[in-house]
């Protein structure tokens, strides 16, 4: 061969050896949305504390965190505006059968990728008010989630109709994040404020620092008929001790919705099975988020709900033997 020749093809053998050795990342940067939560709760920063355990894992993806609500993340996945987002199990199973807010917008988008923890609803009140029950509420100013958010319309909205009542049975009525709610009831502009969130819930421990407060319960008859409206609702007990400073003391009996990772059926397979296995092997760094995620397994974040998963989560799923 002639010299120039051979050091031609020498050159070109490099330089395809140093494509061939270049890092993942820069070969097949992908870049996942993750429509997370409002401000003020847990799942913004939870939010965030995956998409760092993602990057750490799988530095080839990136995951850009954008507010959110349980509705509206179902909503963004719907409309092909994002790859990834929280949900809760009774959102999930509404939105892909076509039942309550999802009636006429059915969708085979939304798949399960994940369980994180339980999503307890607690309504908390003042404590030296006379108000022990959400009938008692006829009439009373309240502090609401904003449209849009779950806890409004499977929480509120659900309690209410159990009971016979609906939003304007209320009286006067605010609607914004859970910090500003429980500002509401600090400054005695509201009398109740609830929400789906973890245990203990910041706005709970927050207007308890200002006033004794009490937790309306979910009696066994007003729990028999949200499971009728609503399959993904589980019974969930929050044990004395949790808020004893917070002025309750005894066990309350109430309902709970798990939190879950959602993702797209647009989103690859091969970005959500990566994403499975960096949160399921890096799930010790979400107890810095939240003590709740403290001693969960890869059992518990692959549980089955009859909901189905995304094809990427159960390949690692059968891999790691969480799921048959």
């Amino acid at each position: 061969m002639h010299p120039a020749r051979t050091l031609a093809a020498a050159a070109l053998a490099l330089v395809l050896t140093a494509v061939g050795a270049l890092p993942a990342a820069a070969q097949q940067k992908v870049n996942l949305v993750f429509s997370a939560g409002p401000t003020g709760g847990s799942w913004t920063p939870m939010a965030g504390a995956t998409a760092e355990v993602v990057k750490k894992k799988f530095p080839e993806l990136s995951v850009q965190v954008e507010p959110g609500a349980a509705l509206v993340n179902m909503e963004k996945i719907r409309n092909d505006k994002a790859d990834l987002g929280w949900s809760m199990t009774n959102v999930l199973s509404d939105a892909r059968t076509g039942k309550g807010q999802w009636a006429g917008k059915q969708t085979d988008r939304p798949l399960l990728v994940a369980t994180y923890y339980p999503n307890v609803w607690q309504l908390v009140v003042p404590a030296a008010s006379a108000i022990k029950s959400l009938k008692d509420l006829k009439g009373q100013p309240v502090a609401l989630p904003a449209r849009g958010n779950t806890s409004l319309a499977d929480g509120w909205e659900n309690l209410l109709k159990v009971n016979g009542m609906s939003l304007a049975d209320l009286g006067a009525k605010s609607y914004g994040p859970v910090s500003s709610n429980a500002e509401a009831v600090k400054n005695r502009q509201a009398m109740a404020s609830g929400w789906f969130t973890v245990v203990p819930g910041s706005f709970v421990l927050d207007l308890g620092s200002t006033m004794k407060v009490r937790m309306i319960p979910v009696s066994d008859e007003e729990f028999a008929a949200l499971k009728a409206i609503n399959p993904g609702f589980i019974r969930h007990v929050i044990k004395a001790g949790v808020y004893t400073e917070q002025g309750i003391t005894a066990d309350v009996q109430t309902f709970q919705s798990p939190t879950i990772l959602i993702a797209s059926s647009k989103t690859p397979a091969d970005a959500i099975y990566k994403v499975t296995k960096a949160i399921v092997e890096g799930r010790a760094d979400f107890v810095n988020v939240s003590k709740v995620m403290k001693g969960v397994t890869a059992a518990d974040m692959a549980k089955d709900y009859g909901l189905p998963f995304h094809p990427g989560a159960a390949k690692y799923y059968k891999e790691i033997g969480a799921l048959k």
